[in-house]
């Protein structure tokens, strides 16, 4: 056989397997194309009242047929029609609020680049007569209350109309502890306005467990969606009972009008608590509240141990105190209020009854918490820091260093105006007080408190009260200018101004003060003859010694000269006080003398 004959059969093979694998060519060569587009719906018809709001959703599937992705697109005519597209659907939404009563057409139409397809799909929109329609913004409620509770639960039902005519509406209840704040009205036409009702559930008289309601909404014949029913679950709790694991701790919390009512006390609201003891232990149990409070304490059968409103002595407390465990058992504390309506937060002290020791090693040092502040001393700083050792027979408190700290003029009345923050037992407290007054001298006492609030005793600090236990001088100041200065004789007979000296030298004093705590201080005066200046500089001084005294110094007095003087107070720091010229509070002129020498 030629090969020209062996050829031709195998062209003739290869041919009629490409035809029978696929009838287009452009498939091999170009495998992305597409047979053709195909869409799921071949029409969308829908329906709505004239004047709704409310639009007709439609949802498309778009692909290939041999499952191809493909890139597509979807356009229409009418204004009333809105294409939203997504990579295989098209969500068609028809809006019929500026219809009129009437059929209405148009055509989606589908296009790919990779299809040689197009498809169409007609779109008729039949437009009803307006009607009213009801629609809410709850579906069903649930909601919890405590039992007995006095705080009712509210919410908001917001009535809508979309449609093309009003909604006359009435609702009504299956129940008596739902109330509305309207039972039926009108809304508009097409949501230019919205109602809403306030819908109140009052639980205050059911028992515990799960309670059931319903709002039942009809309106005028026609409407579309009524009637419409909302339910309602409302579950009661009982009271919850909070356990306090441990005693000698204080809780927190506070009582409102949706707590539970308080189970001994009718129309009062109240938190329970609960404590496990031992039979001899000697229990407190205090409570500090924003509102007028009252305890109960009952024993697991709910028998009432103690009930008392005001044994603490003090505004806004009440205190069961002592109790003394008769039996090892569970009990339960009742926080509730004096009066109904009451509300506000509280703390409640549960301890046993063993109070902190006295603090140890109490000390003051200065700022930089370690350099002592000797008994009686001065402290150069506007602060001082106090320490002592903290100790509680029950290990597990934590416990503070409190201080009543006052200036010396004042007497301890308790109680601390200074507290350190909580340490463990046998730990040192700290308490830092800034701002101390310049020129002050304090003293202070410490005592030990734990969180329940029991105190040791006070001990005081340092010197037998009310002695200084430090001053405070931070700024060190210069002393005032000498008061009452005079001249007088070396035998002490006052000199007149300008008068004979009456020997050969002269006496001049003043009284010197200083307002710096501690300081020493001196009388520094200048003579000089009647002509010649003040340098200024000092010609003679007094010894130092304590301020709030006489000094004096020694003048010259020389026959036939005349002299004038001046005087100042000086510290031992070398700070003066500005200098007086004698006589005071007017001197005379300086060309003047203040004294003459005399024989």
């Amino acid at each position: 056989m030629r090969a020209a004959d062996t050829i031709a059969p195998i062209a003739l093979v290869l041919a009629l397997a490409v035809s029978v694998t696929t009838c287009r060519l452009d498939k091999l060569i170009n495998p992305a194309t597409a047979d053709r587009l195909v869409v799921n719906r071949d029409s969308v018809l829908a329906s709505a009242n004239v004047g709704s709001l409310v639009p007709e959703t439609t949802t498309v599937r778009v692909a290939s047929a041999d499952g191809v992705a493909l890139t597509w697109t979807a356009t229409k005519t009418a204004a009333w029609v809105t294409l939203t597209p997504s990579p295989d659907t098209l969500v068609v939404l028809l809006h019929p609020d500026t219809l009129s009563q009437t059929l209405h057409r148009d055509t989606i139409v589908f296009t790919s680049l990779q299809s040689v397809e197009t498809v169409r799909v007609p779109i008729v929109f039949d437009m009803l007569p307006p009607a009213p329609v009801l629609s809410l913004s709850d579906t069903a409620r649930a909601d919890t209350a405590f039992v007995r509770s006095a705080q009712p639960d509210t919410f908001r039902l917001r009535i809508r109309n979309p449609g093309g005519l009003p909604l006359n509406w009435t609702a009504t209840l299956d129940t008596g502890w739902v109330t509305l704040s309207d039972s039926g009205g009108t809304v508009p036409a097409q949501d230019t306005t919205s109602t809403s009702v306030l819908v109140t559930l009052r639980p205050e008289s059911l028992s515990t467990g799960t309670h059931s309601g319903r709002i039942i909404f009809t309106a005028s014949g026609g409407t579309i969606g009524a009637p419409d029913t909302v339910p309602i679950t409302y579950t009661i709790q009982p009271c919850v009972e909070t356990l306090i694991p441990t005693l000698d701790a204080t809780r927190t919390g506070s009582i409102a009008l949706s707590d539970c009512g308080a189970p001994h006390r009718a129309g009062r609201q109240a938190k329970l608590y609960s404590v496990q003891s031992t039979a001899g232990d000697t229990l407190s149990f205090r409570l500090t509240a924003g509102f007028n409070g009252y305890l109960i304490l009952t024993d697991r059968t709910g028998a009432t141990v103690l009930d008392e409103t005001d044994q603490c002595g003090a505004a806004d407390t009440a205190c069961l105190t002592p109790f003394i465990v008769s039996a090892t058992d569970r009990y339960l504390i009742e926080v509730t209020t004096t009066n109904a309506g009451e509300t506000g937060a509280f703390a409640l002290s549960a301890v046993k009854e063993r109070a902190p020791t006295l603090p140890q090693g109490i000390q003051q040092v200065r700022g930089d918490s370690a350099t002592p502040i000797g008994i009686g001393l001065i402290t150069p700083e506007s602060l001082a820091v106090f320490r002592g050792t903290v100790n509680d027979p029950n290990p597990g408190d934590s416990v503070r260093l409190e201080i009543e700290l006052l200036e010396t003029s004042g007497i301890f009345t308790g109680p601390s105006n200074y507290q350190s923050a909580y340490v463990g037992v046998g730990q040192t407290a700290w308490i830092r007080v800034p701002g101390l007054t310049e020129n002050t001298s304090y003293h202070w006492r410490a005592q030990a408190c734990d969180k329940t609030l029991r105190c040791s005793a006070w001990l005081d600090f340092g010197n037998p009260d009310p002695a200084v236990d430090f001053y405070v001088n931070a700024r060190p100041e210069a002393p005032p200018v000498p008061t009452s200065i005079g001249q007088f004789t070396t035998g002490g007979a006052p000199i007149p101004v300008g008068n004979s000296a009456g020997g050969s030298s002269v006496v001049l004093s003043g009284t010197v003060s200083d307002l710096d705590p501690g300081d020493q201080v001196r009388l520094e005066v200048e003579v000089r003859t009647v002509g010649t200046n003040f340098t200024p500089a000092a010609t003679a001084v007094s010894a130092f010694g304590p301020p709030n005294r006489i000094a004096s110094a020694t003048g010259p007095a020389t026959i036939l000269f005349s002299y004038h003087w001046q005087v100042r107070t000086c510290d031992q720091t070398g700070r003066c006080s500005a200098w007086v010229s004698f006589p005071q509070p007017t001197p005379n002129p300086e060309t003047s003398a203040d004294y003459v020498g005399s024989l």
